[in-house]
């Protein structure tokens, strides 16, 4: 399992840390507190720098509280929004017919050839290079190109 670093896994007592905005700290409102709690727990400082609401908690009373939770809630509702927006954004162009998602880096004439260049000896870091892709897009781009091989009819 991957760990990654939290908000305060490398500060000490009295250290401050500055965020542009509370909801960086968490990717929901239980998260955000949380972190909020900790690392007011520890001596820990926290200080916003870009949100409507000023928050420092090394000026700690109910105005803080009320801000950080605040800006908690207002970010778990944007998020819950931004998603709505998505789903929807993305059910509609599946009704039209449309793709959904990112597209792909290469098209089926440029994964060709460099499928047939790999094939010919080329090696892949360069093909990926020249294509201006990592080498790990290029084996996928490849994987694609030999599943629509096989899916093309014979004959």
């Amino acid at each position: 399992m991957l760990s990654f670093a939290r908000p305060g896994d490398f500060a000490r007592p009295g250290d401050r840390i500055n965020v542009l905005t509370l909801d960086r700290l968490g990717r929901n409102m239980r998260e955000t507190l949380n972190v909020v709690h900790d690392l007011t727990e520890r001596g820990i400082f926290l200080r916003t720098l870009g949100d409507k609401l000023a928050v420092d908690t090394s000026e700690p009373g109910p105005g803080t509280d009320m801000a950080v939770a605040l800006l908690a809630m207002f970010a778990q509702m944007e998020r819950i929004y931004v998603l709505e927006r998505a789903a929807g954004a993305s059910a509609a162009k599946v009704a039209r017919g449309l793709p959904t998602g990112r597209p792909p880096k290469l098209n089926a004439t440029t994964r060709a050839g460099a499928a047939q260049r790999i094939k010919k000896g080329a090696i892949p870091e360069q093909v990926a290079a020249e294509l201006g892709v990592s080498r790990s897009t290029l084996y996928r781009e490849l994987r694609k190109h030999r599943e629509d091989a096989a899916a093309e009819p014979v004959g």
